[in-house]
């Protein structure tokens, strides 16, 4: 497993969550606001392919070996892009052939393999692909679960959400062989709560993140198979009040959408930065934030974007001092003039059109 940062225990919470002493408490009211004009060094248009034209809205993954995409709605299958922007091919695909899947409902990259989440039910699959499309190997487990990590081959980490029907927990370690070895966060919501099939693991400092709809506490995985609390959002009025959890579904969201809330969505840490994407709604009015934490200099501020834009729209990673996002191309082309570019990206983007694949761009967090 990674290696993982020890902690002093200040107090044990049950459940397979604690409370640490270096957990870091955001007042994200309170945070300094700054200029959300990015300075954009790198751009990485993915090429064009016969097989799918990538849309807006993406499952994006990367790493050492390039970007793997794959549409959110009605997709083909996973496209795996060199770091150059190249089509490699397909990695996975969705069929009933021989060496297809149903359905994907997730993904992730594990070393040279590509792991896939499917099912339906109480039970899912988790199928293993070559990063050259090969299927090697699929495991079932008797489990529900959208949201998952490989650790490693004999450790994976899935999350089922609040709905009760998804089962006892929300939180369960499994092996390699399809076996349960450990279960947390007991599902004793109201039953009508409805599951969130969004991602809730996210890449840290040597470390796995997680987190859940709806809460400001974000934690580490650790290596005793527990959580362990590093940050602490507090959005203050926007934040959803504990009534919320035990109110019947659809009540509870038209009572946090009138009074408006926080949800934090992505998170990622390196070594000098912790960023966090948090997104405000209230009615029909959203807008998305981008907080940093400089954990050298110690000083952390807030980005409001401008969704209308849309170039910003989607963080997928933090790379160094470069934050990396995936841009649908209509937007970048019709805001060509306000887009912050280096002599490198302008000439990356010169060919890019409307009817282009997603461009990745690596756009420097301001000091």
């Amino acid at each position: 497993m990674r290696k993982i940062i020890a902690f002093a225990l200040l107090a044990v919470m049950g459940c397979g969550e604690s409370r640490v002493e270096s957990v870091k408490n955001i007042d994200f009211e309170s945070v300094e606001k700054v200029s959300t004009d990015l300075l954009i060094e790198k751009a990485v248009p993915l090429a064009s392919d016969s097989t799918e034209l990538l849309g807006e809205y993406l499952w994006v993954m990367y790493d050492e070996d390039g970007f793997y995409a794959m549409n959110n709605y009605r997709g083909k299958g996973i496209h795996h892009f060199s770091t150059d922007g190249k089509h490699l091919g397909m990695v996975a695909e969705i069929g009933e052939a021989p060496g297809q899947v149903p359905e994907i409902r997730n993904f992730r990259i594990l070393g040279e393999e590509v792991l896939v989440n499917s099912g339906m039910g109480n039970s899912l699959e988790l199928h293993a692909f070559s990063k050259t499309g090969e299927l090697l190997k699929s495991t079932p487990y008797s489990i529900n679960a959208f949201a998952f990590y490989p650790v490693n081959k004999d450790e994976v980490w899935f999350y089922s959400s609040y709905n009760s029907v998804a089962g006892d927990h929300r939180l369960f370690v499994v092996d390699g062989a399809g076996e349960v070895k450990k279960e947390l966060l007991p599902n004793d919501f109201n039953e009508k709560m409805l599951p969130m099939d969004e991602q809730s693991f996210f890449e840290g400092n040597e470390v796995v993140l997680f987190r859940e709809s709806f809460k400001g506490n974000v934690y580490q995985l650790s290596e005793e198979d527990s959580l362990k609390e590093v940050y602490t959002f507090d959005f203050g009025a926007n934040s959803v009040p504990e009534k919320f959890w035990k109110m019947d579904a659809f009540e509870g969201m038209e009572m946090i959408s009138k009074q408006g809330f926080s949800n934090i969505t992505f998170l990622e840490e390196n070594d000098r930065y912790f960023v966090a994407y948090v997104d405000y709604q209230k009615e029909r009015d959203s807008k998305k934030t981008l907080y940093v934490w400089n954990k050298k200099t110690d000083k952390d501020f807030v980005m409001e974007i401008d969704e209308e834009l849309g170039y910003f729209n989607s963080l997928i990673g933090l790379q160094g001092d470069q934050l990396v996002f995936i841009a649908y191309s209509p937007y970048l082309v019709r805001n060509s003039e306000k887009l912050n570019l280096s002599d490198k990206a302008k000439a990356s983007l010169a060919a890019v059109t409307e009817d282009s694949n997603p461009v990745i761009l690596y756009a420097k967090i301001p000091e």
